[in-house]
């Protein structure tokens, strides 16, 4: 709304920046209110921008955090032996030490490191805000161009917006927010494979199952075993873009566990 403003009153926003406005805007019911010179709306306006992309940011991290602990909840749940993630644990390097995968080996050097830049930069954000130091700083120096370089090839559309060797840690351009979105999609992809492959398939099986027929304990019984794995399979690719073949799903009992399962709550997969 702001960008459609300053377009369509640029050149008075210039003309007359020192005038108020209610001087310039006199027939409209807020300009008293909020009285103040055109110059202010500019700067407020970049403040507020500023505000909402760093947000914006924060927001993106949590959710991710928030999907990779989720994850490997469903994890636990087809293997138990797995240990409870602490509050304050390292996501998601902890995670994949506690699931045995070999980040050396199964990343590219570069997407460690970024998995490092973007934590570190949410927590100089969190924490402090302002200019890189310690960690961060050094990462930048030493690795940002490696990054920089890196991401332009791996993207499909390469890069728009960010700048892995500017030492400026807490300012965003929208550009650069969906650069990180992006980032974390294709991180995000990877990490997703890699924790699938550390559940057996039966533990796969055995939670969705149970979550199928908690969401349906009260119609199941009356459905036919063809409308009953029909709507099992349907459930799997929603919940977990996970599809059985005929063979494998005629084998699945959905019928035998009802009662027990009922009255469990299984996790569900967000």
């Amino acid at each position: 709304m702001w960008e459609q403003f300053y377009i369509d009153n640029n050149k008075l926003l210039n003309k007359e920046k020192d005038k108020y406005t209610t001087e310039i805007y006199p027939t409209n019911s807020n300009a008293r209110q909020f009285n103040v010179p055109l110059s202010h709306l500019d700067t407020t306006h970049q403040q507020t921008y500023s505000f909402i992309l760093k947000s914006l940011f924060l927001i993106v991290y949590s959710e991710f955090e928030v999907y990779i602990r989720e994850f490997y909840e469903f994890a636990r749940k087809a293997d138990p032996a797995l240990p409870n993630l602490a509050l304050k644990e390292r996501i998601p390097d902890d995670i994949f030490e506690h699931l045995k995968i070999d980040t050396a080996k199964s990343f590219d050097r570069e997407e460690i490191q970024t998995f490092d830049y973007i934590r570190l930069r949410r927590n100089r954000l969190t924490h402090s805000g302002g200019q890189s130091k310690g960690d961060l700083a050094e990462l930048i120096r030493n690795k940002g161009n490696s990054l920089q370089k890196y991401w332009v090839m791996k993207l499909f559309n390469g890069t728009f917006g960010i700048n892995f060797q500017s030492q400026d840690t807490d300012s965003f351009t929208k550009e650069e927010v969906f650069d990180l979105i992006n980032i974390l999609r294709s991180l995000i992809n990877k990490t997703d494979e890699l924790i699938c492959a550390t559940i057996s398939p039966s533990g796969v099986t055995e939670n969705l199952k149970a979550g199928f027929i908690k969401e349906n304990i009260g119609k199941i019984k009356s459905w036919k075993n063809e409308k009953a794995q029909s709507k099992f399979k349907a459930y799997c690719i929603n919940e977990f873009a996970l599809s059985f073949d005929k063979e494998t799903l005629q084998k699945i009992d959905l019928f035998g566990d009802i009662d027990l399962i009922g009255r469990a709550t299984p996790w569900k997969l967000n």
